[in-house]
């Protein structure tokens, strides 16, 4: 099972997707008119942010759709991705140039009757003038949308192409004939101008990687340096360490940061290899208790908006770095290929992260919804309650463990290792923040990482907790399964009362009135209030399972719980369902909650609904 963490959309809704909301069915309960919008989450997994992905996410919690060679959507390895300003997506592929509509690949020729150089694409970008640039294994072209320009056709090879801050086209290639000639190269006009050793570029086989940092510098990666350049200025930062390698590229890629230092991928590990960095004027490694970037061979370096950095690597998948904390996703996870190609990384407007692997193509992004599950740490495969705690700890409690995520990560308490028991039945914190556990048959509360428990009077375990609430005199109330079934209320950490069936009703869970007292969702899905020693019922429709599944006393007042059979509610002495026949998209609730926005939440099993408060 999983956890689920909502986060607001930080982008426009698609055309098409407002369609699907439109068509949503409407809803009407207490407080909720007809007229508030019904939206279904499921039509809304593929809205992504306008910005980036979120860097707080692991990358196994975005929405992941991978696209491979051996499902015959390409006919060679994917190894450059871009966007135009029309929004096609652009895959330069080993057997050709392929347009990407959001539905299909679609071979791309030039219809002015004119041919690329070369079918081999290393290298694209997505010009501010909406036009394409394409760098091959042979030569360099433009498509201007209207006519293709081939501006070099040579046994080279075009590894990187950029525009910078003022609109000039440069790129870097390698296997170069003659060195002297450069592998840095700008756009004039109709016309290349090249720069090589005289002009301060170093390295025998010209150039493999390029960017531009925040102060206008370009910086080059070669086989033997990396160096910053501008026209009349350099600064070579050799790579001494690969002076006895025979047949090593160097430098594969680089990656500008905003305060002005630079990522180095090198594609071979080792002291002073793998993933560098340069900071005011000196390298140095990257070296963090989570990773240590010499153990890598890093093939691909990219930037996103979000300042996070990405690394693909030779053979061991895509890395990501925030904050120093690092992710890790590969083909186990779903990956296409664990071999990242050299412009592997692309993030295009809607702030989709695109990684060309030599299997296929993935594409990364946001979704509203968040999951938690053991791939991002809980140590509990099963999970049976939830808990978000004031200091924002989210409390999760299922089969072995009681998990708490924290915005540093995920910590466990686990069965054996001081859970005091197998099964994490319910959780509650009361008004001084203290952690109240149902384990198995017993309850105990959590505090500085020790439980204290809480019997019976005679001694006796309480029992299985199901349900737990805290009145308004700070009392706890506690609903065990039985036999017989028992509501019980604790004060000072002792049993007070006890009621069990038939004294009180079969109940499964349990919320305190803000006006006093505690109302009972019931097994027979009945509500019931009991105040002031005297129990009042509200019946419902009744079938075989009408259980109330969950129970919330809401902010207006209203009392709902999640049935089988829908939504139950009683609001100032009036009662009402919500199904299917009035808005419900499905009948089968399981939970619901009201946000700090008076949206009202339903987990159904359709999916997650939200009613507009």
């Amino acid at each position: 099972m999983y956890v689920v963490r909502e986060k607001e959309l930080r982008s426009a809704v698609s055309p098409l997707e407002k369609r699907r909301a439109d068509s949503a069915p409407k809803a009407e309960a207490w407080g909720v008119p007809r007229h508030h919008f019904l939206s279904l989450l499921l039509f809304l997994f593929a809205v992504s942010s306008v910005w980036a992905v979120d860097p707080s996410r692991h990358i196994s919690q975005y929405a992941h759709t991978a696209w491979r060679i051996q499902d015959g959507v390409f006919n060679g390895s994917p190894f450059a991705v871009t966007q135009t300003t029309d929004g096609y997506l652009w895959i330069g592929t080993r057997a050709g140039l392929l347009r990407f509509d959001g539905v299909r690949f679609v071979p791309w020729t030039s219809p002015d009757g004119k041919h690329l150089p070369s079918s081999d694409i290393s290298s694209l970008l997505g010009a501010r003038d909406g036009s394409l640039w394409i760098g091959m294994e042979g030569g360099l072209s433009h498509w201007d949308k209207q006519h293709l320009t081939n501006y070099l056709v040579r046994p080279e090879r075009i590894n990187s192409i950029i525009e910078d801050r003022n609109g000039t086209v440069w790129f870097v290639r390698s296997r170069l004939s003659d060195a002297a000639e450069g592998g840095l190269c700008q756009i004039i006009d109709t016309g290349v101008r090249c720069y090589g050793k005289a002009d301060g570029m170093s390295g025998s086989d010209g150039a493999s990687t390029l960017v531009e940092d925040t102060l206008g510098n370009l910086w080059i990666g070669n086989d033997a340096a990396v160096v910053r350049w501008k026209p009349g200025s350099s600064s070579t930062f050799m790579l001494t360490e690969l002076k006895s390698k025979q047949g090593i590229n160097g430098a594969k890629s680089l990656a500008a940061n905003p305060d002005g230092s630079v990522w180095v991928g090198i594609d071979l590990p080792g002291r002073g290899l793998g993933l560098q960095q340069v900071v005011q004027g000196a390298r140095k490694p990257f070296v963090i208790p989570e990773l240590d970037g010499s153990t890598l061979e890093v093939f691909a370096l990219f930037l996103d908006r979000e300042n996070a950095l990405w690394i693909g690597t030779v053979n061991q998948g895509i890395y990501r770095i925030h904050d120093r904390k690092v992710d890790h996703f590969r083909s186990a996870d779903g990956l296409s290929g664990d071999s990242v190609n050299l412009n592997a990384f692309y993030e295009d407007r809607e702030g989709n992260l695109w990684v060309a692997t030599t299997k296929g193509i993935d594409c990364f992004r946001d979704v509203r919804v968040a999951t938690f599950s053991t791939r991002e740490g809980l140590a509990t495969p099963e999970v049976d309650s939830v808990l978000a705690a004031q200091d924002g700890t989210v409390w999760i409690g299922g089969t072995d463990a009681l998990d708490a995520i924290h915005p540093d990560g995920v910590s466990s308490v686990q069965a054996g290792k001081g859970l005091p028991g197998n099964q994490v039945t319910s959780l509650l914190e009361d008004h001084a923040g203290r952690l109240w556990v149902g384990v198995d048959r017993t309850m105990s509360i959590y505090k500085n990482g020790r439980f204290r428990r809480i019997d019976r009077p005679d001694g006796r375990p309480i029992g299985l907790v199901v349900g737990m609430t805290e009145d308004v005199d700070n009392n706890i109330w506690i609903e065990t399964s039985g036999p017989p079934r028992t509501l019980s209320r604790i004060h000072d950490f002792k049993v007070q009362e006890e009621f069990p069936v038939p004294q009180m009703p079969a109940a499964r869970k349990v919320a305190a009135d803000a006006e006093g007292g505690i109302w009972l969702g019931l097994m027979n899905g009945d509500l019931a209030r009991y105040r002031h020693g005297k129990t009042e019922i509200f019946p419902f429709k009744h079938e075989e399972d009408s259980r109330v599944n969950q129970l919330v006393v809401n902010s207006d007042g209203s009392v709902l719980g999640a049935t089988p059979l829908g939504v139950v509610g009683w609001k100032e002495g009036k009662q009402q369902n919500l199904t299917v026949q009035n808005g419900l998209p499905c009948n089968t609730v399981y939970a619901l909650i009201e946000d700090s926005h008076r949206a009202l939440w339903l987990y159904t099993e359709c999916g997650l609904v939200e009613i507009a408060g």
